[in-house]
């Protein structure tokens, strides 16, 4: 196999698939750490790059600013994108395939099915109810032709504080994210009932100015035994930046999650509609608890649930794992 000296990535437009693709990116820089990156991503929360321990070139895309393979033309021609060895494709599609081609790359790698065959020379089938982790593994394995170090564990760049007095006064963060109907669900202040001499830190990772308007309201629903404060995130890696210093967090799954995750963060993560086995934070170095909703030790199906499509927890068992996890007193 010949020297590989820059590397072009197009990566999954959906974010937590961008950051379960993070050990994968890992592992290929692990290598080749000589190499020269290029990630071609999404412009939407691309910011979450700049997490990786490593340095690369960003090259934005605007949404539905690539549909055909002539769009994927127009911008390689542009792109200062030079002497590509190797291209990796992380999405399905046929038009992401053909960036390999129009970068003129000498080794072409992606999940390939019919069409897709042609413009890849190195390819796979993508695998069917694996973990989203194992399926990036398996273009690795294609790649490389052996496997990737399953003792792998991986995680972020060393981040700076922006929580003031986070040592002396350690706090808990807790995601209010996803809204139920455009309010704060209940069931959070069922849970932080259970917390007493507490510093609890909220935020959202969706749609935070709707919660930034409902969260005075929602904190006088609270015991008084707790210090309360609400963190409005600028970008994810601010966010970030205050999950890496928490000594626990406790969101319902998502990106959120594997963020948490990547950057260290003890996590205990509410599974009520995804399937944890196949997009839970995985080859992350952090300590995680996983808590289903189909766990009838931890999740009540009531009538009124199942209306809404929705599981949800007995919080003060949620609470009863978390003081041990987190070590509270």
């Amino acid at each position: 196999m010949s020297a590989i000296k820059v590397i072009a990535v197009r990566l999954p437009f959906d974010l937590q698939e961008r950051l379960l693709a993070f050990p994968f990116m890992h592992a290929i820089k692990e290598k080749y750490k000589d190499a020269e990156i290029h990630f071609i991503s999404p412009k939407k929360n691309i910011e979450i790059l700049n997490l990786l321990p490593f340095s690369a070139y960003y090259h934005e895309i605007e949404n539905n600013e690539i549909s055909t393979i002539f769009d994927v033309h127009r911008f390689c021609a542009n792109a200062k994108i030079f002497n590509v060895d190797l291209f990796i494709s992380l999405t399905n599609s046929f038009v992401d395939a053909s960036f390999g081609l129009f970068l003129r790359a000498k080794q072409r790698l992606g999940f390939a099915d019919n069409w897709k065959s042609l413009l890849l020379n190195q390819n796979v089938k993508r695998p069917i109810g694996h973990h989203i982790c194992e399926e990036f593994f398996e273009l690795y394995r294609t790649h490389v032709k052996a496997d990737v170090d399953l003792k792998l564990k991986v995680m972020s760049r060393t981040l700076s504080p922006v929580v003031p007095d986070w040592d002396s006064h350690p706090y808990i963060a807790i995601n209010l994210s996803h809204l139920d109907q455009g309010i704060i669900d209940e069931e959070w202040v069922k849970l932080v009932q259970e917390f007493e001499n507490q510093r609890i830190i909220f935020f959202c990772s969706e749609d935070p100015e709707r919660i930034a308007l409902l969260i005075q309201s929602f904190i006088a629903k609270l015991p008084k035994t707790n210090a309360y404060s609400f963190f409005m995130k600028k970008d994810w890696i601010e966010l970030a930046k205050m999950l890496a210093y928490a000594k626990g967090v406790i969101t319902y799954e998502g990106a959120l999650a594997s963020v948490a995750a990547y950057v260290g963060a003890k996590v205990i993560i509410l599974y009520d509609r995804r399937d944890p086995q196949k997009e839970g934070p995985l080859y992350f170095l952090s300590d995680i608890v996983i808590l289903s909703a189909t766990d009838p030790t931890i999740g009540i199906r009531t009538p009124e649930a199942l209306m809404k499509s929705k599981s949800l927890f007995n919080m003060q068992v949620v609470h009863e794992k978390a003081v041990q996890f987190f070590r509270l007193i």
